[in-house]
């Protein structure tokens, strides 16, 4: 049985998982609207949304590589 910790982070890495998986659908479709041209505006744009995408990234990362210490803690 799951302490409530394990179900915490499982819960955390789940929630991640769709963060990250929005910021790299919204970048992939920047990227497919903005094949031929893109201004300075967009740039600005891409930059965000690239950002995100980074941050996102990292905390599903991190959430995943603490769940797993946490189970191995068990």
């Amino acid at each position: 049985m799951d302490c409530e910790e394990c179900n915490r982070l499982e819960r955390t890495v789940l929630e991640s998982m769709i963060a990250a998986d929005k910021a790299e659908t919204a970048l992939r479709c920047y990227l497919l609207t903005h094949q031929w041209a893109a201004g300075v505006s967009d740039l600005t744009e891409y930059d965000a949304l690239r950002a995100v995408q980074r941050v996102t990234v990292d905390e599903r990362h991190t959430a995943y590589l603490n769940f797993v210490k946490h189970r191995r803690e068990h």
